[in-house]
């Protein structure tokens, strides 16, 4: 929602304009009001400020010198400058000090409305999806090394599987220099050893100079894409030029003369795990597991070691389809954390569904892995949100702890199933009284404030939300806005002391927040179908 402010230093301008625009429906926004620019200007420091509908001539500070403050606290802030003014050269002045528009105070509400609804198009336009695509290309351009990176990562070290075509869509579109199709080459590299005396922050710097040194080596007869990897470790994907096999002698051979340019130009030390045989990019997940296995084990612990691979190698033990992976973990415990139940069932069933299929013997390696992954998960869950209490009422929580708790696998997923569904119906409870505390604590303070300070801004400080949240939130709970809320509880107090007070008229009008009698009584007439006075005539005992 956007927020006007009105400032001006004639009250009977401020509350008249205050009125209209809050009861005006063609541009819904939240009105604030001040009574001079050092009010505003509290005001503005406190809250985004979208238009700024301002007096020129004021005391202490004028308009002029109000709008090149706004413009600092709020940039994007819509300046339309008030005035009784008809001189055209007095008003250029102000449209060339920054002014968006202005409007004299002589002119109809209508007038006033289009102007303000003009300021507010033209906050929407700069924000137009044509401006925030061009940023993001431009941020995108920025991230792309990071992005390639996710990718190339995405592939291997979580097995996403893809159509050639796609893969070559989306290589593209990232400028990655391979093809999405065919076979490709995985070599696996790491520092040993870094130059003496190399600062953290040079370590990258490093890494891309070795990469540097790997494509000039293969150049002519290989495509290289350089990926980083955690640990001071590196992987060279590369497929022919050609599309002709290279090689193991070949392979080896270069990673030889890479790693003595490597020490020779960069005081750098390396390791290389290599995949002679090339393989399928879907294929390329497994491959990849088998070269990390060969350089944590055996002579992958030496230094400057040079090792093969190729698929008939049975050193590697053989991934479930890489399923179970620190990103695939982190992807449930997000959807925990976000209550994004959809999400989380598909990720589970994912890494159910994998584990199921090698067997499902609840004491195999891959069950086990599962079972204690997904118990440190809840685990730290329950412990974060202090739930262990809560939820040792609504289920067995000894079967989180130990495997023995449970005769089969598919016993033991049930179990984390129906735990994972307890923690939604919780959260799903704990949300629906939390947002119906909300609107009692709301409902309550206009109650006990009816002819006070009801604006948005103000509501929003009594329970610490945002003000489009709260607007949204409100509406969502009620079915009605707090705009309707306030002018009915105002009504509604407004009909009680007609009937059962003494008070004039217009002093009833003032204790309830309307600033102006004229219209109170035009919206009381435009609610009630009938003036106050006519009101209390039916209904009252009182005179007016």
């Amino acid at each position: 929602m956007y927020r006007v402010l009105i400032v001006d230093d004639e009250p009977i301008i401020v509350e008249g304009l205050y009125d209209m625009l809050q009861q005006q429906e063609e541009v819904p926004c939240e009105v604030l009001k001040a009574g001079s620019a050092p009010e505003a200007l509290e005001i503005a420091r406190l809250v985004r400020i979208d238009v700024l509908l301002t007096d020129i001539e004021m005391p202490v500070m004028n308009g002029l010198a109000l709008q090149q403050e706004m413009s600092r606290l709020w940039p994007k802030c819509k300046t339309i400058f008030l005035t009784g003014y008809s001189d055209f050269h007095y008003v250029q002045s102000s449209l060339r000090s920054g002014a968006f528009d202005y409007v004299l105070k002589r002119e109809e509400d209508r007038k006033v409305v289009q102007v303000v609804a003009k300021a507010i198009d033209a906050i929407a336009a700069d924000s137009s999806a044509d401006r925030l695509l061009h940023e993001a290309r431009n941020r995108m351009h920025v991230a792309m090394p990071a992005l390639r990176r996710d990718y190339l990562l995405d592939l291997l070290m979580n097995g996403l599987i893809a159509s050639p075509e796609s893969r070559s869509a989306r290589f593209a579109e990232l400028g990655i220099a391979l093809r999405g199709g065919g076979s490709v080459h995985l070599v696996i590299g790491r520092v040993d050893c870094w130059p003496a005396g190399i600062r953290a922050g040079d370590k990258p710097l490093y890494l891309y100079g070795v990469g540097n040194i790997a494509e000039e080596q293969f150049a002519g007869k290989l495509r290289v894409q350089f990926v980083t990897l955690p640990g001071d470790r590196f992987l060279l994907l590369m497929q022919t030029e050609d599309g002709v096999e290279i090689g193991e002698a070949y392979l080896l051979g270069t990673l030889e003369s890479i790693q003595a340019a490597c020490r020779t130009y960069l005081k750098v030390t390396c390791s290389f795990a290599a995949g002679c045989e090339p393989c399928d990019w879907n294929d390329a997940a497994a491959k990849y597991e088998r070269l990390s296995f060969r350089m944590a084990n055996g002579l992958g612990l030496g230094s400057e070691s040079l090792l093969a691979d190729s698929r008939h190698d049975a050193a590697a033990p053989a991934a479930y389809g890489g399923q179970l992976t620190e990103r695939n973990m982190s992807l449930l415990s997000q959807a925990l954390e976000r209550k994004d139940r959809d999400a989380f069932e598909a990720k589970f069933a994912e890494l159910a569904e994998a584990v199921c299929e090698r067997g499902g013997d609840l004491r195999s390696g891959d069950a086990l892995a599962l079972f204690y992954a997904l118990s440190a998960m809840f685990m730290l869950f329950l412990n974060r949100h202090g739930l262990f209490t809560d939820m040792m009422a609504k289920v067995k929580l000894n079967k989180l702890l130990s495997i023995e708790e449970h005769a089969t696998l598919e016993e033991a997923l049930l179990f984390f199933r129906g735990l994972a569904q307890a923690l939604f119906a919780s959260a799903s409870e704990a949300s629906g009284i939390e947002t119906s505390d909300v609107v009692r604590r709301v409902n309550e303070y206009i109650q006990d404030h009816i002819g006070g300070d009801l604006s948005l801004t103000r509501l929003t400080e009594i329970v610490h939300l945002t003000p489009s949240y709260l607007s949204r939130l409100y509406k969502q709970q009620t079915r009605q806005s707090l705009t309707d809320f306030i002018m009915q509880a105002r009504l509604d107090k407004a009909k009680e002391l007609l009937a059962g007070s003494h008070k004039k008229i217009y002093q009833i009008g003032f204790e309830l927040g309307f600033q102006s009698a004229p219209y109170f009584n035009r919206l009381f007439k435009k609610a009630v179908s009938m003036t106050p006075q006519e009101y209390r005539d039916l209904y009252g005992t009182a005179e007016g």
